[in-house]
Order: structure tokens, then sequence, then C-alpha cells
């Protein structure tokens, strides 16, 4: 039986993260490890807070399987470990669900534009005019980077005037509830708003600030790997200067 959503067409990842402290080592994913950062914003309050260090320097989205012993329960403590310490050594639960329903809106949502419609972020006019690059999952500005260590497959974005717009997925062995977790935290600590719903498999985060938008959905999969797709949208924010 076919999987829905964007989980089977973009299972992606990231690894971009603040600037590091001299002599800390980050764990990156191989698609995203040999750039130089190009940031985006996601919120203009956000710019000064961008990751540096972390982009491409081009070719496509990563699309090897990702290798058993980046499933287990060592790399699971090793990418919960990184998210604590992103965090200061404190991850806040999410909170429960508000709503639950049987079938997720995200269920036959098989491209990035639809992802984004069926989250709720992005016109027609805005969605449509994504185009697909591993750069995207690069330029994800605080506080929705790619969880730590996490694997991309795929990423789509735009930078249109009035129309900034990202849809990034990934892959994680951290449990769906600690993916979650994490980005509600962080999304509080920036002054987002932050809900949560239930959608048949699928748990999505949302909430906004000014005009920035973000969801963060995230599934379980079966394989010891949670599917997760982040959706940032900031149609009145610029880019920074290149």
């Amino acid at each position: 039986m076919c999987k829905p959503i964007l989980f089977t067409m973009l299972a992606l990842s990231a690894c971009t993260r603040p600037d590091e402290e001299p002599g800390e080592t980050v764990d990156r994913d191989p698609v995203i490890a040999a750039a130089l950062a190009d940031p985006l914003l996601a919120d203009p309050d956000l710019t000064g807070q961008n990751m540096g260090g972390a982009a491409l320097t081009g070719g496509g989205p990563a699309t090897a399987p990702i290798p058993p012993d980046k499933r287990g329960r060592d790399e699971s403590d090793a990418a919960l470990a990184a998210a604590r310490d992103l965090l200061g050594g404190t991850i806040e639960p999410a909170p429960p669900a508000a709503t639950k329903q049987t079938a997720s809106r995200l269920a036959g949502a098989l491209t990035a534009p639809a992802i984004a419609r069926a989250l709720g972020l992005g016109t027609p006019a805005c969605a449509d005019r994504v185009d697909y690059s591993a750069i995207w999952a690069a330029r994800l500005a605080p506080p929705f980077e790619v969880y730590p260590r996490g694997h991309v497959g795929q990423s789509a974005g735009t930078d249109a005037p009035g129309c900034r717009l990202r849809v990034v997925g990934f892959s994680t062995p951290v449990a769906p509830d600690e993916v979650l977790a994490f980005y509600a935290t962080r999304a509080r600590r920036a002054g987002f708003a932050v809900a949560r719903r239930d959608e048949g498999a699928d748990s999505v985060l949302s909430g906004g600030k000014g005009t920035a938008r973000y969801a963060v959905a995230a599934r379980d999969r079966g394989d010891g790997l949670t599917e997760a797709i982040l959706v940032v949208s900031a149609p009145g924010s610029a880019a920074t200067p290149r």
C-alpha cells in the first residue's frame, strides 16, 4: 500500500546549526557538509542568528538510503544529545494535540507546493514558484533548521519577491515526539506561537510570528526512522545580502 504525503516524495534532512564554538565538532549530512553558508531569513528578527558554515556547493539532493548504522540506538542518542546541546541542555515537551482527526491533510500531497498548501502555508501563486534543490535545506534559518544529524532527501523553495518559502524534509532515528519537542522549544524561545494537531499518522506543530509562519509534520516510518517535513513561509522578509 502506498504511503501518503511528501514523506514518500521528500524524505529529507540536512544539518545546519548556529555558529559553532571554537573546537566544537558538528555532524552534518554529506549533502550539506561540503558548502559555504548562504543564509535565508524565516523572520527579519532572526537575521543575526543565521548558521554560518552549512550550505551546499551544488548538485541535487541526496538519494542514497540511510545505512543501518545510522538508524540504531547509538545514532538516536547522538542526535538527541546534539539537540540538547543546541538548546542549552533542556528540551521542553511539545504541547498535547489540540485536535485529532483520522485522516491527514497531507495524504495525497505529493509535491512541495501541495504539501505547503496542505499545511496551510504559501498561497498557490507563491507555492507554485518553488524549485527543487538541496540548497534550500541549507538556507533554513533559526529556529527551523533541520534536526541535528538528520538526513536530507530533497528540498524545495523560492526567494521570489514577497514569496519566501521553504519545504524541506528529513529522516532521523529520533522518535516523532522528540523531534516535535525540539522544534516546540526552539519556536517558543524565538517568540513563535506553538500549537499541535494530530492527523492520522502525522503530528503537526505550527505557529507564527509577525508575517513568518512555520509547520513541522512528523511521523513514524515503521523501520526505525522518523520522517519529517519543515515548511517555513516569510512573505514579508528579505534575503540577506550575499
